[in-house]
C-alpha cells in the first residue's frame, strides 16, 4: 500500500485553517493530519512538499453538462471520460454528469449510456447523474429547448429512473407543472433529491413542492421568476426556507458579486452549493458551440444563445471558489465548503467526501496562490499534475 505525505500546505479542512500542515496518504484515504510541529514523520515515507500552496478537499460539483469540447449528452462513450478528465484537471474529485431535456427515445439512450459508464468505472470522479428536466416550464427554459420539454407523468418517470439504472441523484423540475407533485413523490421516494428551477413556482407553491421532496434549488436567480415583494416565489423561498439548500453559479456573470456576497450573509455557508454548471464550451477558445440542438456562442467566457440568453457556463469550481473570495468578501474556508462538502452532504458522501479529515478518502486539490490547480489526487492516486 503506497504511503506518502504533504507537507508544509495550508491546509483548508474545509472548516479551519492548518498552516505549515501535513497530510498522510495510505492507500486511498488520509491516516494522519495536523500541523508540522505535531508528530515526527517516519525516515522512510515519501515527502512531497507544497509549501505555499492550499490544500483542499477534491471539489464537488453537481452541475456539469461538458466541457474541453465535448459533452454528457453526446452520442459517443468517449465524451464522458473526455470530460471526466478535463474537471479532474480542475479539481473536481466528484461530480454529477447532467443531462437536459431530449426526446424520449434519445434521452433513455444519454441515460443508459452515462448508468452503464459509472456502473463500469467505479473509480471515476463521476458519481451519478444530475437530471435537468425534462419537466421545466416553458415559460423559464433558459437554454434549454422548448420544443423538448415533457408534460410531467410518473410514467414517463419511470422510463427514466428505469434507464438511469438509479444513478439519478437530483433531478430538476418545475413544481407548479400539472402533474409534478406525482413525479416528484414518486422521485422522493426512490431517495433522487428534488430540485426546483427553470420555475414560475409561487411561494405557496414552493412550501407544498417542499412538503413533496423538494430540498434543492437549482441555479439561483437564473431560471425562476425574479423577486417581487408582494408576489414572492423561488427566491424568497429560498432564502427564507432552510429546507432548501442552493445552488450558485458563481462566475459573477450569472449573479452579480454584491447579490452571492447577500446571498452569502443571508443563506450563510452551509446554505449553498457552488456548480459551475459548466456546457463542452467550458476551456475551449471563443466561437460557437451546441446545446440541445441550438447554436450556443462564447466570448470573453460566456456561453450565450442567438437571443442573448445565458446558456450555462465555462465554469470550474476552483475558479468559483477564487470568485467568491476576491469579488464576494468570503472567507477561504467558507468558499471552500461550498465547492466540497454541502456538494457533498447532497448526495449523501460526506462521510468520507468533502472534508480532510483521518479515515476520509484521499480526494484532494493543491492550488496555488492564483487558485489555479497545481495537482488533483483521487482515491490516494495522483491523477493530474500542472507541467
Amino acid at each position: 500500500m503506497e504511503k506518502f505525505a504533504l507537507v508544509g500546505g495550508i491546509i483548508i479542512t474545509p472548516f479551519r485553517e492548518v498552516k505549515d500542515g501535513i497530510i498522510i496518504i495510505e492507500g486511498d484515504k488520509i491516516s494522519e493530519l495536523g500541523k508540522a510541529g505535531d508528530f515526527k514523520l517516519p525516515d522512510n515515507i515519501k515527502k512531497v512538499n507544497v509549501s505555499g500552496k492550499i490544500i483542499c478537499p477534491g471539489f464537488v460539483d453537481l452541475l456539469v453538462h461538458g466541457g474541453s469540447g465535448f459533452g454528457f449528452a453526446d452520442d459517443k462513450i468517449d465524451s464522458i471520460e473526455k470530460v471526466a478528465n478535463y474537471f479532474l484537471q480542475h479539481g473536481s474529485t466528484s461530480m454529477l454528469a447532467s443531462l437536459f431535456a431530449k426526446p424520449e427515445k434519445l434521452l433513455l439512450k444519454d441515460l443508459r449510456r452515462l448508468a452503464d459508464y459509472i456502473e463500469s468505472h467505479p473509480g471515476s470522479n463521476i458519481r451519478g447523474i444530475h437530471m435537468e428536466g425534462p419537466y421545466l416550464n416553458k415559460q423559464l427554459k433558459g437554454a434549454m429547448n422548448a420544443n423538448y420539454l415533457w408534460q410531467p407523468t410518473v410514467q414517463s418517470w419511470n422510463k427514466l429512473w428505469d434507464a438511469s439504472k438509479g444513478y439519478i441523484k437530483i433531478m430538476t423540475i418545475a413544481p407548479e407543472l400539472p402533474g409534478a407533485s406525482l413525479v416528484m413523490r414518486a422521485a422522493a421516494q426512490q431517495g433522487v433529491v428534488l430540485s426546483i428551477g427553470h420555475s414560475m413556482a409561487t411561494y405557496d407553491e414552493v412550501e407544498v413542492a417542499i412538503d413533496n421532496g423538494a430540498a434543492h434549488v437549482t441555479h439561483i436567480f437564473n431560471a425562476m421568476s425574479p423577486f417581487h415583494h408582494r408576489e414572492p416565489g423561488i427566491i424568497l423561498s429560498s432564502l427564507l426556507r432552510n429546507e432548501l439548500k442552493i445552488e450558485l453559479i458563481a462566475d459573477t456573470m450569472h449573479v452579480h458579486p454584491a447579490v452571492m456576497e447577500l446571498l452569502l450573509k443571508l443563506k450563510g455557508a452551509n446554505g449553498i452549493i457552488l456548480v459551475s454548471d459548466s456546457i463542452r464550451a467550458g476551456g475551449m477558445h471563443e466561437g460557437e458551440y451546441e446545446f440541445a440542438d441550438q447554436k450556443v456562442y462564447m466570448k470573453a467566457k460566456k456561453a450565450y444563445l442567438a437571443d442573448g440568453t445565458l446558456a450555462g457556463s465555462t465554469l470550474t469550481l476552483n475558479m468559483a471558489v477564487k470568485n467568491m473570495v476576491e469579488t464576494a468578501n468570503a472567507k477561504l474556508t467558507d468558499a471552500v465548503r461550498m465547492s466540497s462538502l454541502n456538494g457533498a452532504k447532497v448526495i449523501d458522501l460526506e462521510h468520507k467526501k468533502g472534508i480532510l479529515a483521518v479515515g476520509k478518502d484521499a480526494d484532494i486539490v493543491i492550488l496555488n496562490s492564483e487558485y489555479e490547480v497545481e495537482a488533483t489526487i483521487l482515491g490516494g492516486e495522483l491523477i493530474y499534475k500542472k507541467t
